[in-house]
């Protein structure tokens, strides 16, 4: 069930965000404002329906930003664990594996803390 709903969720992510998406939000809001020109209604509910349109606008438009964001993201990810010779090789292109998969590819814990920090050499 798990790897059903991740693979649902990262092909719907990748369809909000394509330009006929888009397209198809422009329809929805065309046949709103059509269907609210017919009709005698108040102030509260043109603006109403402006919000809720211009919501509806920006949903594809936010999506494809973050797709285009976090491939780009990734891409740069990838090519640091390529370069890096102490990097596992295996955690390149994790992201289109379900959950449970990422989590056994998961390097443990380890602890950051230099036990000499004033030790250090300088940098420059």
């Amino acid at each position: 069930m798990g790897s059903f709903f991740s693979r649902f969720t990262a092909q719907l992510a990748r369809f909000i965000g394509r330009p006929l998406m888009m397209i198809i939000c422009l329809a929805l809001a065309a046949g709103s404002i059509g269907a609210y020109a017919t009709q005698d209604s108040l102030l509260i509910d043109g603006t109403n329906l402006a919000i809720n349109v211009l919501t509806l606008l920006f949903l594809p438009i936010l999506q494809a930003t973050q797709n285009r964001d976090g491939a780009a993201l990734q891409a740069k990810l990838d090519e640091l664990i390529k370069v890096n010779k102490e990097a596992n090789n295996q955690l390149i292109g994790i992201e289109d594996l379900d959950e449970e998969r990422i989590e056994e590819l998961r390097p443990a814990p380890v602890s950051v803390t230099d036990p000499h920090p004033h030790d250090a050499e300088p940098v420059g």
